[in-house]
């Protein structure tokens, strides 16, 4: 099935899924989530359904592949982080526990 197999609302409800999945010190990229959704190249959706749905979420551990915050949401957005263990420098995630950023280390 692809995304425009879909209608919005199903697309929706699954990468709703996937960020409600998220957990404390995970931090993923849009794309990370549209692609464990199932439907990659779907970034840009993930971003507008963050911005605009009213649900509560943990939308702080979602960021741009770079890992740059969201602009405008910077300070609340690193504070959010830190409190989880995340290391956030010059307006980036440099380290998380878990997710993309994560750089654990092998024995």
């Amino acid at each position: 099935m692809t995304a425009g197999s879909l209608s919005a609302g199903e697309l929706a409800a699954r990468v709703l899924a996937v960020l409600r999945s998220l957990g404390p010190g995970e931090v993923v990229s849009y794309g990370d989530v549209a692609d464990d959704a199932g439907f990659p190249g779907r970034a840009r959706f993930v971003g507008h359904l963050l911005a605009g749905t009213g649900e509560d979420l943990a939308w702080w551990r979602v960021v741009n592949a770079a890992g740059r915050l969201v602009p405008g949401q910077e300070a609340e957005q690193a504070a959010l982080l830190r409190a989880e263990g995340v290391t956030v420098r010059d307006g980036r995630v440099t380290n998380a526990p878990a997710g993309r950023f994560s750089r654990r280390r092998c024995p």
